[in-house]
């Protein structure tokens, strides 16, 4: 279902492709409503107002690199180092509130290195100093603690939470609105 939408299909009311953001992609790519059933979905949905924007940037997207970590953050460290080529990467830290596991330190490097964002099943700190870097980034909430470092979890690897899946290399796509994971091809507006 990724691509274009159909140039026979009739204009939704207030749909605008320059938006480009996930009401739009919903209406194009997931039309049907939430009561219809079906076990082809193209997008998954993270569970509403589980997440909150903390980053400079409130509209991101791209593939994502995972790491699965518990109240450890050394290989989000890691794979905020090498370079981002617009990814996102997806912490989950198994929606503890015990400490964060991204500051201002990691989104900067995460800025610095070409990453689009970082979604967090977890905690971040440095809460107002992330917001003037421009990058995406949503969490659960916000903790002073910083993390420990002694498991350094698992990288690239399928991570659950929040009703999705997401697996490497699959698309991610945020805003205001939420977070929608698809599939390995990019769903495309125009």
């Amino acid at each position: 279902r990724a691509g274009a939408a159909s140039s026979t299909a009739a204009p939704m009311h207030g749909f605008d492709p320059e938006r480009g953001g996930l009401a739009e992609l919903t209406d194009v790519f997931h039309p049907e409503p939430v009561d219809f059933v079906s076990k082809s979905r193209s997008m998954q949905f993270v569970e509403a107002g589980y997440l909150r924007d903390f980053g400079g940037v409130l509209r991101f997207s791209g593939p994502a690199s995972t790491v699965r970590c518990f109240e450890n953050n050394p290989l989000v460290r890691e794979a905020l180092n090498e370079p981002g080529r617009g990814r996102v990467l997806v912490v989950d830290g198994g929606g503890s509130r015990r400490c964060a596991l991204l500051g201002d330190n990691l989104a900067s490097l995460a800025f610095t290195n070409g990453w689009a964002g970082v979604v967090i099943n977890g905690c971040l700190r440095d809460a107002a100093d992330i917001g003037s870097i421009p990058i995406g980034v949503k969490a659960i909430a916000t903790h002073p603690l910083k993390s420990s470092k002694r498991d350094p979890g698992v990288r690239d690897v399928p991570v659950t939470f929040a009703g999705v899946t997401v697996c490497p290399g699959d698309w991610v796509y945020a805003d205001m609105d939420g977070v929608i994971v698809g599939g390995k091809e990019k769903f495309e507006l125009r």
